[in-house]
């Protein structure tokens, strides 16, 4: 599956075997091209108040020699989604165990909910949605002081 994602300042490409980041501007651009069965884990969290995302891919050279190489990018909040489904594939299709429980499909603690409450809707929710709700809440919380 070819990809190609625009991130804030960085790139990602999936291409012929490879996952490839790239920065910075022409004349002074950096780029880090890792086999993508190499990644070990793959880390998303939310990234600002408008719903952007950060996700992070971490890899281990072949054999295990050498240090862990790391690269995290962000998205802006109109590309989150189609980043996180990118995660999802790219896990899936390259066996990375390492998958976070992302903040869309975290499980509610008890203290979200009341044991044996069966009203309780635990869907899956966007990253938008999140951002919408701390912001409503957080207005209804200085609306109350």
């Amino acid at each position: 599956m070819r990809f190609q994602l625009h991130g804030v300042g960085v790139r990602l490409d999936h291409d012929q075997g490879w996952l490839i980041l790239t920065w910075g501007r022409a004349g002074a651009q950096g780029q880090l091209a890792m086999p993508p069965e190499h990644c070990v884990s793959i880390r998303a969290r939310p990234e600002g108040h408008e719903g952007g995302l950060r996700l992070a891919f971490r890899f281990r050279p072949a054999g295990g020699a050498g240090a862990d190489v790391a690269a995290d990018f962000v998205v802006g909040p109109d590309r989150a989604e189609r980043a996180w489904q990118f995660a999802l594939w790219f896990a899936r299709e390259y066996g990375v165990k390492d998958l976070s429980a992302s903040w869309w499909d975290v499980e509610p603690s008890a203290a979200e909910r009341e044991e044996g409450d069966r009203d309780w809707l635990s869907a899956p929710v966007s990253p938008a949605t999140r951002v919408l709700f701390r912001s409503v809440m957080a207005r209804l919380t200085v609306a109350d002081t």
